[in-house]
């Protein structure tokens, strides 16, 4: 046992170096492109670089159980404690998102739904939700460039549509070594985290797609209450916004759609009630953001409680 929590401590500490360095140096390159901050948040944050490595590299050991849970999980995590946490801590209650912005992960939500419920991704089925995925961010950049246009105005006299473009040589090496430095530790640190699942799951009578929920998922996503908490705190709640429906539409779409086309996923009933779980979270805080305009502590009490009732229901099983 204690070389299985030597696994996963180290793993998780990887992983946060890891992302820590690939996400700064990333939101370096895309400032320079006056990306607006929801957009950053959908784009950048959401595809949770650790939660990605977890799950890729589980598929390809074959832990499929803990590839899907741990999709779910890094989601789960987010959608309760990270929210929970950055709701409870907000000054005022964060606004809402543009109601399409809050509406468009529906589909994936939905593509996801219909893809597990005979608890099997096969190959094509992994490849439509990699498709699905690339079609949200087309429609995330769409109207991320919209709202650009309408904030720059037109040009003025004298500056080009591509008056910026040279500033594109001026971005500093640093960045591109410290984002492709932070992807090589995400891959070391989701190697030794799924290890260590993998021995946990073997040592206790803990089903495989709970221990990639609530272990695993956890493990790989901790970082995540910083990317919810800080930004509300700091007054930008438009970046943790983002990464929440971004997070949201990556890991039921793009995340095990590639980790099922390294491997076909095979999903247990943990897995399956963690996804459900997802289903109800977003349901609960959509329907806060588009009734209401916002989202305040009631919600962030909300998602907690529902996260302890799926953690104490699904550890039984």
């Amino acid at each position: 046992m204690a070389l299985t929590l030597a696994l996963l401590g180290a793993g998780a500490l990887l992983l946060y170096l890891g992302a820590e360095a690939s996400v700064r140096g990333a939101a370096g390159l895309s400032r320079a492109l006056r990306i607006p901050a929801f957009a950053l948040g959908a784009l950048l944050f959401g595809v949770d670089i650790e939660g990605l490595g977890a799950a890729v590299v589980a598929a390809g050991r074959g832990q499929t159980e803990i590839a899907a849970g741990e999709s779910f999980g890094t989601i789960l995590f987010l959608f309760s404690l990270a929210l929970g946490a950055a709701l409870l801590l907000a000054r005022s209650p964060v606004p809402s998102p543009s109601p399409g912005m809050v509406a468009l992960p529906a589909l994936p939500v939905v593509a996801c739904a219909v893809a597990i419920s005979d608890r099997f991704v096969a190959r094509w089925e992994g490849a439509l939700l990699v498709v699905i995925y690339a079609a949200y961010v087309v429609m995330v950049v769409l109207r991320a460039n919209g709202e650009r246009s309408e904030a720059e105005g037109p040009p003025r006299a004298g500056q080009g549509v591509g008056a910026e473009a040279p500033r594109a040589s001026t971005w500093p090496t640093r960045l591109v070594l410290l984002t492709g430095g932070g992807l090589l530790l995400v891959y070391l640190g989701a190697t030794v985290l799924v290890a260590g699942g993998t021995r946990l799951v073997d040592l206790t009578t803990l089903s495989a797609g709970f221990v990639g929920a609530a272990v695993v998922g956890v493990l790989a996503s901790l970082d995540e209450v910083l990317l919810e908490v800080l930004p509300i705190r700091r007054g930008e709640p438009e970046l943790a916004t983002g990464n929440l429906f971004g997070t949201l539409a990556a890991f039921t779409t793009g995340v095990p759609g590639l980790a099922a086309l390294i491997r076909p996923l095979v999903l247990d009933g943990a897995s399956a009630a963690a996804f459900l779980a997802v289903a109800l979270l977003y349901f609960v805080v959509g329907t806060s953001f588009l009734a209401r305009g916002k989202a305040g502590r009631l919600v962030g009490g909300t998602v907690l409680i529902l996260y302890a009732v799926w953690l104490a229901l699904t550890s039984m099983v």
